[in-house]
This record gives structure tokens, C-alpha cells and sequence, in this order.
């Protein structure tokens, strides 16, 4: 037997709201790597990367961008 999840305390309605991840950008400083993750619907690229070393802080700094200007042209958020 499973019991109701409870609300949430801090929600109006005591309803949990949506989390509304469109993209995940992962850096890992102790390896000097970054990837990117899109979860927006009818993503043909899913994931960006990896990129390690030097590269990382370019691409950390860039790659929303340019992901959006690929593959979901008119799309800035």
C-alpha cells in the first residue's frame, strides 16, 4: 500500500509546481570537464559535449547560446 505524496509547505494550494528544467549545463571542476544536457521537447542534439581542459570555460560560457541558435531557432531562454 502507497500513501499520498505530501503537499508542499512553501506551494499556494499545497501543490508542488513543475520544476521547468529546459537544459542542464554540467561542469566538473575537479576533472576540468563540462557537458550540456537540453531537455526541451523534440531536442534532435540532446547533449553537448563532453569538453575537458582548457576548453572548459569557453564552452561553459557559450554553449546555451549556441545550442539555441542550432536547434531551436527563436528560442532565447
Amino acid at each position: 500500500m502507497t500513501s499520498p505524496a505530501a503537499p508542499a509547505r512553501d506551494t499556494p494550494g499545497g501543490t508542488a509546481a513543475p520544476l521547468g528544467i529546459d537544459a542542464l549545463l554540467i561542469v566538473d571542476m575537479d576533472n576540468c570537464r563540462a557537458r550540456y544536457e537540453c531537455y526541451r521537447p523534440g531536442c534532435p542534439q540532446r547533449r553537448e559535449g563532453p569538453v575537458f581542459g582548457d576548453g572548459v570555460p569557453e564552452f561553459a560560457r557559450a554553449i546555451k547560446t549556441e545550442h539555441l541558435a542550432r536547434h531551436h531557432y527563436g528560442e532565447t531562454r
